[in-house]
């Protein structure tokens, strides 16, 4: 539910009424959207950034680095910046 939620953050205004099923096509916006509910994540009680990496890797997710975690802390920095640029997380 969490990453749905950040889904819809992410998206422009505009396309959030339009959203049915499949909220992007872009891997910019997929990224964003990852890293976006880590963040969200860690500042919910009983979740934590670690758990829901550790979940996130259990359920499949793959990234270059071969974890969540690694990508999260070393590669995700157009994720950042994205959410960045659009006012969603501190520059």
């Amino acid at each position: 539910m969490l990453h749905e939620a950040c889904h819809l953050i992410v998206l422009p205004p505009k396309r959030r009424a339009a959203v049915h099923t499949d909220a992007t096509d872009s891997v910019a916006e997929e990224d964003a959207t990852c890293y976006l509910q880590i963040v969200l994540a860690g500042r919910l009680p009983g979740v934590g950034s670690p758990r829901l990496m550790a979940d996130m890797d259990t359920w499949g997710y793959t990234y270059r680095l071969g974890s969540t975690r690694a990508w999260f802390e070393q590669d995700a920095d157009e994720a950042r910046a994205w959410l960045a640029e659009r006012g969603l997380l501190p520059a």
